[in-house]
């Protein structure tokens, strides 16, 4: 499978100190936020290659990260490729799902499936039995429990049938579920072929969660439900998310769950 990291926005929110650093080469715990990320993509079985997209401003210094983390991937035979979207200001960006269908473009489809990320947010907890576990053939997002309805409005709200999901709404009051929907999906090949029809019938371009509610409607999503701890996810969208992340990394484990616990999260799981 594949994996597809969507860096190309301009971190905006995240002024000044994306001036000069894109937000996910920010560092946090000793290294480039998007360091983390790979780090837990390194540690899975089946990963065939690694696909970044960055905005035209800053694809050069994404160049230079990856030469740098290349010579780790390579060893595991994960190749790390970095495309530029030739998008120059905000005013012209792609929006998420466009930037995938960009991708999609250079890539092809993966037959096998692959998932699709962003590059703004940490997780305190193993990713590769989530991927080791990923057969292909049904899509899979995780369900993170978000206490504070207002927290949750920074985040597509997962509406719920069991482990199936019915839909994905931006109003936590339109949702009786307290899981959050971040940005991380693994999807079929059915899936991603859908991003090019759903774009071309006026599907919203910019968010990844009003995709798989559409997505929703027509395939199988299924939730992954990871235990009710708070701050498993450190999201860093603005100055302030990323002085926390720092603080919360400094005192507390990098993992608040072990594999084995991820592992039981998985739907259709026996015992």
């Amino acid at each position: 499978m594949d994996a597809y990291l969507l860096c190309a926005g301009f971190g905006t929110r995240m002024r000044p100190l994306t001036d000069e650093t894109p937000k996910s080469l920010l560092p946090v715990d000793g290294q480039p936020l998007l360091d983390h990320m790979i780090d837990e993509l390194r540690a899975a079985e089946g990963l065939d290659a690694i696909h970044l997209v960055a905005n035209h401003r800053d694809v050069d210094a994404f160049r230079a990260w990856a030469d740098r983390r290349r010579p780790t991937l390579d060893e595991r035979g994960v190749a790390l490729r970095v495309y530029d979207d030739g998008v120059r200001t905000p005013d012209e960006q792609l929006g998420a799902v466009g930037d995938l269908r960009f991708l999609l473009g250079k890539t092809g489809v993966p037959p096998d499936g692959a998932l699709v990320t962003g590059g703004d947010s940490l997780y305190r907890f193993p990713l590769a039995p989530l991927l080791a576990a990923f057969d292909g053939t049904t899509a899979q997002v995780l369900a993170l429990h978000e206490p504070d309805p207002e927290r949750r409005r920074h985040s597509s709200v997962l509406r719920l049938d069991g482990d199936s999901v019915v839909g994905l709404t931006e109003d936590p009051d339109a949702a009786e579920s307290t899981r959050i929907c971040p940005s991380w999906y693994l999807l079929p090949a059915t899936a991603l072929a859908a991003v090019g029809p759903y774009l071309d019938d006026g599907g919203d371009p910019d968010t990844l969660g009003t995709f798989v509610d559409a997505l929703a409607q027509t395939q199988r999503v299924e939730a992954v439900r990871l235990p009710a701890r708070p701050h498993l996810r450190l999201h860093c969208n603005t100055p302030e998310d990323l002085e926390r992340a720092r603080a919360r990394l400094a005192e507390q484990p990098r993992h608040l769950l072990d594999a084995d616990a991820v592992r039981d999260c998985v739907p259709g799981r026996d015992g």
